[in-house]
């Protein structure tokens, strides 16, 4: 399995957003003792606007070229 393209990661943190926002994910619990706690909303937030950034630089590069005209 190949690492998820950052277009994909956004999709997925978009998901994980959208889900901690209408109450179908939770941040952290405990079970047996052991506590997990998820990446918090405001982290999701910061890394979404990252991957955004990223992609759109990646999608607008620009290539120069010079000509010349030979002596």
């Amino acid at each position: 399995m190949s690492a998820p393209t950052k277009q994909e990661m956004l999709e997925n943190v978009e998901t994980a957003i959208n889900a901690r926002m209408t109450g179908g994910a939770v941040q952290s619990y405990s079970i047996g003792g052991r506590n997990l706690q998820y990446i918090t909303l405001a982290e999701l937030i910061k890394l979404r606007d990252t991957l955004r950034q990223e992609i759109a630089a990646g999608s607008s590069r620009t290539s120069y070229a010079k000509f010349e005209n030979p002596v």
